[in-house]
């Protein structure tokens, strides 16, 4: 049922681009910026690490995905905490980078060609961002309900 989630927000993506004109060989060409994708990953991990969640985001996807049953209800308030902490993250990073790239793409206006295709490489972060966002809040809900269900059934 999660996988849905993913393949909506990157079907939803492609049907956006396409009432646009964009063919998918140059949607992906445009929306590929392995260079912002390393630098949201390189804040995520140490961020994750030093709030001690790094194994329980994993574990959310062990616990939801996978057949992995909730041994106590610590382990899955610790995995909801570790994917909030994700998407709160991947927001602030995201507008983060956008914003330091803005300002080197603002100090560096002398080719007012380049202007356009700068600032929308500037944009993926946010999108990289969001979209990791929109794929990670059915997760959270879901362990939202494994919480509930833990409870009900220790009553």
């Amino acid at each position: 049922m999660y996988l849905l989630s993913v393949i909506c927000v990157i079907l939803l993506t492609a049907v956006m681009c396409g009432t646009w004109g964009v063919t998918v060989s140059s949607m992906l060409y445009r929306f590929c910026d392995f260079s912002t994708i390393i630098f949201l990953v390189l804040f995520l991990v140490p961020l994750l690490i030093s709030g001690g969640l790094l194994k329980d985001f994993s574990n959310a996807f062990r616990l939801v995905i996978g057949k992995k049953e909730a041994r106590s209800l610590p382990e899955l308030k610790r995995a909801k905490e570790a994917v909030n902490l994700t998407i709160k993250i991947m927001v602030a990073v995201s507008v983060f980078i956008c914003a330091i790239q803005g300002i080197f793409i603002i100090y560096s206006m002398d080719d007012l060609t380049k202007l356009g295709p700068s600032f929308s490489v500037a944009l993926l972060s946010l999108i990289y961002g969001m979209g990791t966002a929109l794929v990670l809040l059915p997760l959270q809900a879901r362990l939202n309900i494994k919480i509930q269900e833990f409870i009900s059934e220790k009553e």
